[in-house]
């Protein structure tokens, strides 16, 4: 692997030393865009719905994406529960990977077999897997810049 930062992390328990990661992963963080203008990432159910609509993936990526299941998902959008700050930023985030997804694979059936295949990079993981943490969605953007550019 290449040169780790270490990043301070937060905890109400008792830390145990600083969180590495991967200048790779830093690069790959690097390419979303920032929420210019948030403060607090906010995303309403209305919002969200297109949001899954339009990314044409299907609910169970954006569901790992939250570390719940789809149906609980369902249900959630159903009874119009709010999302709170960081399920939100998860949430964007998610979204901006899959739009990039989008711009590299040019379909949505080819992104959305490509999310649900496990990769050897990965340590055999589903892409979709990875979106449940920042430095999954890390990887999983740079592996998309690598594939882009031929990468692989």
């Amino acid at each position: 692997m290449g040169k780790t930062i270490a990043v301070k992390k937060r905890s109400a328990k008792k830390t145990t030393g600083p969180l590495k990661l991967s200048t790779r992963v830093v690069r790959g963080i690097v390419e979303l865009k920032p929420m210019v203008g948030h403060k607090v990432a906010t995303l309403s159910i209305p919002k969200f719905s297109t949001m899954v609509k339009s990314s044409r993936v299907g609910l169970p990526v954006w569901s790992n994406a939250l570390h719940v299941s789809a149906t609980s998902l369902e249900k959630r959008i159903e009874s119009k529960a709010a999302f709170t700050p960081l399920e939100a930023d998860r949430l964007l985030m998610v979204d901006q990977v899959l739009d990039r997804g989008m711009e590299v694979f040019e379909d949505a059936e080819d992104l959305k077999i490509w999310l649900e295949r496990k990769h050897p990079l990965f340590g055999n993981q589903r892409p979709m897997d990875l979106l449940g943490s920042t430095p999954g969605i890390g990887l999983v953007m740079l592996e998309l810049g690598r594939i882009e550019h031929g990468i692989f």
